[in-house]
């Protein structure tokens, strides 16, 4: 073929319908890419430097992710991540990142290799149960991250770099002493009150109100007597783990996949090391030569090294978690062995065997019930889906809930008169499956007489529901709700009386009398509250008491409404902390609750000077055009 075709090119034929395709292309296809030569993608721009709308595309991807795993099953589009300010969110974030980059290269800062290994080696999340380096730990994470260890190190020091510069900013940042001390004494100053209870016997019984007070009450209250929409529907649930308590794995199936996944019931030889872990090659050296002439192991790293011997311990590492440098030497000695000195970016190391732990593997009759348990479940997963194919195909075709709960074998539940919120006409709470309040939202969107769609439950199911009955929100007659109205009437007028009463104390009060006197003629017993804070401290005052407590002056009186009646009190005792005797507290309060608005507001004006010495400039058309 190809040279039937080379022959046939030489033809002026041929030549000319090449022409007329090499035109075309030049018009229609090859001339988009140079007519697209030099698009510029910018969105942003900082001094020198450019945002481009890919950098941009991506960080607010990440935001979106951060949206969806904080709010499950939410989608976002592109209109939503605008409305939300997600866009504008990650935007300035990297026009704020470009800022201090640039500031950073002006001033030359710069972390240094030695630095950097040492922040590393003293960061606590690499480091094992005896407090020492362990090079495991810190590959797992740097893996964990999805970066190399070029990456994690580069994006560290970046990291560093940045942080060295914003507390150079904040360093001795500081709100006014006198600030901090008139503040302190507030949020430490505490008060005690003399408080007497009026129970709710206190007041005289208001009687029985006539049929015209209760519908009164009754109508101007319709909504304490208001039933919710109640539902009454049939769920039928299709589980996986029901499908899978229903299949039987043959031995010899399980034997068989035994076999196959052997590798993943293999624990590989294990070693348990020390380590001495050395600044450089010339104690490297001495420590390999005290070694060699039989020194202990011990007394050598702390001789040379410094080290404590309970920091020496690394534990048992399979081959694959020590890093390559270390892996083949370590595995290749024999208990009693120590290495030579190996180096890599965190130093020098020594490693000293212990133990060794050989290669095990679990028997088949150890695993055989954990693996007909996830064959079933695999193989459940399998008929799961043919089943909501079938189910899917049988609703499609009208179906009846009954019908198609029989034959597919869902397992139905009814539930009568279920509000909104899950709870019952009494007020009760109804036990629902998994993911109830999805259920409920599709039980309270699906109109009565109809069967809602197949819904999934996650990982665990499907399910399908027939809604038989809505009963509309309505107020209760008041012929079914006289008695709770009569009661709430009473209450009513109990609250009313006790509010004169209690504010007729606190006037007697104000007038000069004693407030054990007025308790004393209501055959009352008056008491002391215990020392309270602005939060309280009393469980005998009430919340809304405590701050009229906080906010009167010492012997006024103030009252308000309790769990059981009214509560008046008079201030009697304020204790004010001294700043001056509690130095360790008024620091930490300034440090907690006055400097990081401070650190912050110097923050603000370091960005400030940063955007007006790097111009920035933002292009809302791309930006639009982007998302």
């Amino acid at each position: 073929m190809l040279q039937a075709i080379r022959n046939r090119a030489s033809s002026i034929f041929v030549k000319i319908l090449f022409g007329i395709l090499v035109i075309s292309f030049a018009i229609w296809g090859i001339g988009d890419i140079f007519r697209n030569r030099g698009v510029d993608t910018t969105v942003a721009s900082v001094g020198d430097r450019k945002i481009d709308v890919q950098t941009l595309n991506r960080a607010v991807q990440e935001d979106a992710e951060r949206w969806r795993q904080a709010l499950p099953g939410t989608a976002l589009d592109n209109e939503q991540l605008k409305q939300l300010g997600i866009v504008d969110a990650a935007l300035q974030r990297l026009i704020d990142g470009e800022l201090t980059e640039l500031e950073i290269q002006r001033l030359g800062l710069a972390v240094s290799d030695d630095a950097l290994d040492s922040m590393v080696r003293a960061n606590k999340a690499f480091q094992n149960a005896q407090g020492q380096f362990d090079p495991a730990l810190y590959r797992q994470f740097i893996e964990a991250q999805h970066m190399t260890p070029q990456q994690f190190r580069a994006t560290l020091r970046d990291d560093i770099v940045r942080q060295q510069l914003e507390q150079a900013l904040v360093a001795g940042v500081s709100a006014p002493d006198e600030l901090v001390d008139t503040l302190y004494r507030s949020r430490t100053e505490k008060r005690t009150a003399e408080a007497l209870v009026l129970p709710p016997a206190a007041a005289a019984d208001p009687g029985t109100p006539d049929d015209g007070e209760i519908k009164a009450f009754y109508d101007k209250h319709q909504d304490d007597f208001r039933v919710p929409e109640l539902r009454s529907f049939r769920l039928g649930v299709l589980l996986l783990d029901d499908v899978a308590a229903e299949i039987k794995v043959p031995d010899d199936k399980l034997r068989q996949e035994y076999q196959n996944r052997l590798a993943d019931f293999a624990s590989p030889e294990q070693r348990h090391f020390q380590q001495i872990l050395l600044p450089d090659e010339a104690k490297a050296k001495e420590a390999a030569v005290q070694l060699a002439s039989g020194k202990d192991f011990a007394q050598v790293a702390k001789d040379v090294a410094g080290a404590d011997p309970d920091t020496l311990d690394l534990g048992f590492f399979k081959k694959a978690d020590l890093p390559p440098a270390l892996g083949d030497p370590a595995f290749a000695l024999k208990a009693g062995e120590v290495t030579p000195p190996i180096h890599d970016a965190l130093g020098w190391h020594i490693l000293r065997l212990v133990e060794i732990k050989p290669a095990t593997t679990e028997p088949f009759d150890t695993v055989k019930v954990k693996l007909a348990r996830e064959i079933a479940r695999d193989q459940a997963g399998d008929r799961m889906a043919k089943l909501y194919d079938q189910v899917q195909d049988a609703l499609a075709g009208g179906a009846a809930f009954a019908e198609v709960s029989q034959r597919f074998g869902l397992k139905v539940t009814t539930f009568d008169d279920v509000d909104a919120n899950g709870r019952s006409r009494d007020g009760k709470p109804v036990e629902l499956p998994v993911s109830g309040s999805d259920i409920l939202k599709t039980a309270f969107s699906t109109d009565a007489g109809q069967m809602s769609q197949l819904n999934d439950l996650g990982e665990n199911g499907y399910y399908v529901l027939q809604v038989d009955k809505v009963t509309p929100a309505a107020v209760k007659p008041l012929d079914q709700v006289k008695a709770e109205v009569t009661g709430l009437w009473q209450q009513e007028k109990r609250d009313a009386e006790l509010a004169t009463l209690a504010k007729e104390i606190a006037d007697q009060v104000k007038a000069g009398r004693k407030l054990s006197d007025l308790a004393a003629e209501r055959k009352l017993a008056a008491f002391t509250t215990e020392p309270m804070s602005r939060a309280g401290g009393d469980p005998k005052v009430p919340p809304t008491l405590v701050a009229g407590i906080f906010g009167a002056k010492p012997g006024a009186a103030v009252f308000a409404k309790g769990n059981d009646g009214y509560v008046v009190a008079v201030v009697k005792d304020v204790i004010t902390a001294d700043p001056a005797k509690d130095a360790k507290g008024v620091a930490q309060f300034a440090d907690q609750l006055v400097v990081p608005s401070l650190r912050d507001d110097m923050m603000q004006e370091f960005d400030r000077a940063l955007r007006n010495r790097y111009p920035v400039s933002i292009d809302r058309t791309a930006v639009a055009h982007a998302f």
